[in-house]
C-alpha cells in the first residue's frame, strides 16, 4: 500500500513537472527578440548586457562580459561571442553597428579549450600555464607541476554552467555506443551527471537532501535525446528510473558530499572531466568542406576527394592536437534497413571496428606553432606552414572563413606567441594596439622582472604591461637600482590616455616573443622543435636587381608578404643563372627604429621561418633604407 502511495505521488510530481516544462516551452516560443544587441550568459544570476545604439567590436563586448562575470584578463582570451541562430563565432575585430533595426542575440562562450586542463586524466598529458621556474629540491621536482592552473575560479564557474547547457541541449552530443551494453552505460553516466549538477546546486544553496525542492527533476539535467528516449519507455520503467535516481542522489549526498567534505570545486571539475569522455569531440570545432588541397612548394595542388558526393572533408581543430582532417565518413541508410535482421549478431563487432577506423582516419596537418600565416580570399582559407606545406579549402561563406581563421589565430597566441597574429583580416584591435605602442599583455610580475634581468638589469629599464587582475590598469615595472624594482600602476579610462602613457614611456621598453604565463603548455607545444637549427643559419647579400616581386600573399604583424623569384648563379665561373622561388617580407615604413627592426628580423627568422627548407629563400626588405637586407637558410 505504501509503495502504491509513493508511486501515486511520483506520478503527480512528474505530471506537475511536465506541465511546468510545457508552459516554459510556450513562453520561449512566444518570446520576441528585443531591439538592439544582447550579450547573453550561461550563468543564471547574470543578466544580459544590452546595447541599443553605437558601434562596438566583438573584443570590446568580450571585455565587458568578462568584467561582468569576474573573469580575469589572463583567461579573457579563452572566450568569444557566438551566434547560436547562425552557428557562427565572431572574430575579435568584428564590428557591431547597432541602430533601431538591430535585433541580435549573441552568447558569451569559452571557445578555446584544452583537454585535461584539470589534470585528472592519467592517460593524457596535463595542460598548464607557463610559470617562472623556481629552484626545487628533489622531492618537490617529483610532486610539483611546472606551471599554474589554466582557469581561474570565475572561468571554471562559467565553463561549468556552459557545460551543463551544452550537455542538456545536445550542443555536445554524447558518444556513439558500440553496443547495447555501452548504450546502457552512457545512460547511467548521464544520470550520474545529473547527480553531480543537482548536488552542486544543493551545496551552492546550502541545502541538504531533505530540504531540496520537490520539483527538482533529474530530466532537466540530462540530454534532451535521452529525455525523449525515457519518455518512450514503459510507464513502470520510468517510475523505476526515477526512484532509483532519487535513492542514488540521497546516498551520494549523504556518503560522498557530507562525509567526505567534497567541495563545489571538486564537483565542477568532475563534471567537466566526465564531459571529455562522455561526449564526442568535446571542445573541438569541426568544419565541413567540399574541397581540400594539401601541397608543398614543388608539388602540384592535389584534390584529395571525390567530387560526386558532398561534402567531402572534415577539418577538426582542437587545443591539444592542432589541425586535423579526414574524408567524411558516409553511412548508407538503405543497406542498414535491408540487412537489419541479418546483421544483428555481428552488429556489435561492426560498430566496434567502424569506430576504431573512424578514430584512425583523422590525419594531422600541423600544430599551431608550425603556422607562419593564414590567407583568406572570400570563403577560401589557406594555411601556410614553416616546411612550405599549405592546406587550402573552401568553406560555406566568408563569415565562416573568418570564424575559422580567428580560431587558429587564437590558439596560436595561446600556444606560440601571445603578441602576434596570423592574419590581418581577424587581427584583434588590442593586440594591434599593444604592438604599435610596445605594451605587453597581462604577464605576471615574475616574468617582467626576469625579462629585465635578461636585458642587463640596467637602471631605468622598464616593462610596460597590462594588469593580470584589472582590465583598466597598466603596470610599469622599472629598474631603480641593480637589486630593486618598482611597479607603478597607471589607471587608464580609454585608449587616448593609453597612447599618452605609451608615448611617454617608449624609449627603453622591451617587446618580443617569449614564454610567459599567457602561454599554455601542452604536450605538442613542448615537443615541437624547429625544422632548421639556429646554428645552421647563414647570411648573404642579395642585390635588388636579382629579385622579381610577385603576388601579394598577405601580411604579418609588421610586414607585407609577397611571392617572388630570385635569379642566382651556382658558381661564379658558371655563367648561366638559375631561378629560385622566394618569399618576400617587406617591413612597413613606419618602423623607423633600425634596432627594433633588426631585432624583429632576427625573431621573425628564428621563430617564424626556422622550418623553411633550404630551397626557399626568405628576403626581408627594409623600405626606409636604401640597402636591402636579405637572409636565407
Amino acid at each position: 500500500m505504501e509503495k502504491y502511495i509513493n508511486v501515486k505521488e511520483d506520478c503527480k510530481a512528474m505530471a506537475f513537472c511536465a506541465k511546468m516544462r510545457s508552459s516554459k516551452k510556450n513562453e520561449v516560443t512566444t518570446e520576441v527578440q528585443e531591439q538592439g544587441l544582447e550579450v547573453a550568459f550561461y550563468l543564471q544570476e547574470k543578466l544580459s548586457l544590452y546595447y541599443t545604439s553605437g558601434k562596438y567590436t566583438a573584443e570590446d563586448l568580450c571585455i565587458k562580459a568578462a568584467q561582468k562575470c569576474s573573469i580575469s584578463p589572463m583567461c579573457h582570451n579563452l572566450f568569444a561571442l557566438f551566434d547560436e541562430s547562425r552557428n557562427l563565432w565572431y572574430a575579435p575585430n568584428h564590428v557591431f553597428q547597432i541602430d533601431h533595426k538591430t535585433a541580435l542575440r549573441v552568447r558569451y562562450r569559452m571557445r578555446f579549450y584544452f583537454s585535461n586542463w584539470h589534470g585528472t586524466n592519467e592517460h593524457e598529458p596535463s595542460v598548464w600555464r607557463h610559470s617562472p621556474k623556481k629552484p626545487k629540491n628533489s622531492y618537490e621536482k617529483k610532486q610539483v607541476q611546472e606551471g599554474t592552473p589554466l582557469l581561474d575560479a570565475s572561468s571554471l564557474e562559467y565553463l561549468f554552467a556552459q557545460g551543463q547547457n551544452d550537455l542538456v541541449r545536445c550542443f555536445a552530443p554524447v558518444r556513439d555506443p558500440k553496443d547495447d551494453q555501452e548504450s546502457h552505460e552512457i545512460e547511467n553516466e548521464c544520470l550520474g551527471m545529473a547527480v553531480l549538477a543537482i548536488s552542486h546546486y544543493a551545496i551552492k544553496k546550502n541545502l541538504r537532501w531533505p530540504e531540496l525542492p520537490r520539483d527538482i527533476n533529474y530530466r532537466r539535467y540530462i540530454p534532451e535525446t535521452l529525455n525523449k528516449a525515457i519518455k518512450q519507455k514503459n510507464f513502470l520503467i520510468r517510475i523505476r528510473i526515477s526512484n532509483v535516481f532519487k535513492d542514488f542522489l540521497k546516498e551520494f549526498n549523504k556518503k560522498t558530499i557530507y562525509d567526505s567534505s567534497v567541495s563545489p570545486h571538486d564537483l565542477k571539475v568532475k563534471y567537466l572531466a566526465t564531459m571529455e569522455t562522455l561526449t564526442k569531440h568535446y571542445g573541438a570545432e569541426i568544419f565541413e568542406t567540399t574541397t581540400l588541397q594539401i601541397s608543398s612548394e614543388n608539388e602540384k595542388n592535389l584534390n584529395l576527394g571525390d567530387s560526386e558526393i558532398l561534402p567531402h572533408f572534415e577539418v577538426m581543430v582542437t587545443g591539444n592536437q592542432g589541425i586535423q582532417w579526414r574524408l567524411k565518413p558516409h553511412v548508407v541508410q538503405s543497406e542498414k534497413e535491408k540487412h537489419k535482421t541479418k546483421r544483428k549478431k555481428s552488429e556489435s563487432k561492426v560498430k566496434k571496428n567502424g569506430e576504431k577506423n573512424e578514430r584512425e582516419e583523422w590525419n594531422s596537418f600541423c600544430y599551431f606553432p608550425e603556422i607562419t600565416h593564414i590567407v583568406l580570399k572570400e570563403s577560401m582559407v589557406c594555411i601556410y606552414k614553416q616546411d612550405n606545406k599549405r592546406m587550402e579549402f573552401k568553406l560555406s561563406s566568408h563569415e565562416e572563413a573568418l570564424s575559422f581563421a580567428a580560431l587558429i589565430d587564437g590558439y596560436f597566441r595561446l600556444t606560440a606567441d601571445a603578441h602576434h597574429y596570423l592574419c590581418t583580416d581577424i587581427a584583434p584591435p588590442l593586440i594591434q594596439h599593444n604592438i604599435k605602442n610596445g605594451c605587453h599583455g597581462p604577464i605576471c610580475t615574475d616574468y617582467a622582472i626576469n625579462k629585465l634581468r635578461q636585458e642587463g638589469n640596467e637602471e631605468g629599464m622598464y616593462v610596460l604591461r597590462w594588469s593580470c587582475t584589472d582590465f583598466n590598469n597598466i603596470l610599469l615595472t622599472v629598474i631603480c637600482s641593480e637589486y630593486s624594482q618598482v611597479c607603478w600602476i597607471l589607471v587608464l579610462s580609454g585608449k587616448e590616455k593609453t597612447s599618452i602613457a605609451y608615448s611617454f614611456f617608449q624609449q627603453r621598453t622591451f617587446f618580443f616573443p617569449e614564454i610567459s604565463n599567457l602561454l599554455v603548455a601542452t604536450k605538442k607545444s613542448q615537443e615541437w622543435q624547429p625544422v632548421c637549427p639556429i646554428g645552421q643559419l647563414s647570411f648573404h647579400r642579395i642585390l635588388k636587381e636579382e629579385i622579381i616581386q610577385g603576388e601579394h600573399l598577405g601580411r604579418g604583424t609588421r610586414t607585407q608578404i609577397y611571392s617572388g623569384i630570385l635569379n642566382y648563379k651556382v658558381d661564379e665561373s658558371y655563367q648561366a643563372e638559375k631561378e629560385m622561388k622566394v618569399l618576400l617580407k617587406v617591413l612597413d615604413p613606419s618602423h623607423r627604429d633600425i634596432s627594433l627592426v633588426g631585432f624583429s628580423l632576427l625573431w621573425l627568422l628564428i621563430l617564424g621561418m626556422q622550418g623553411i627548407q633550404s630551397k626557399l629563400l626568405i628576403v626581408f626588405t627594409l623600405l626606409f633604407t636604401l640597402a636591402h637586407v636579405t637572409v636565407y637558410v
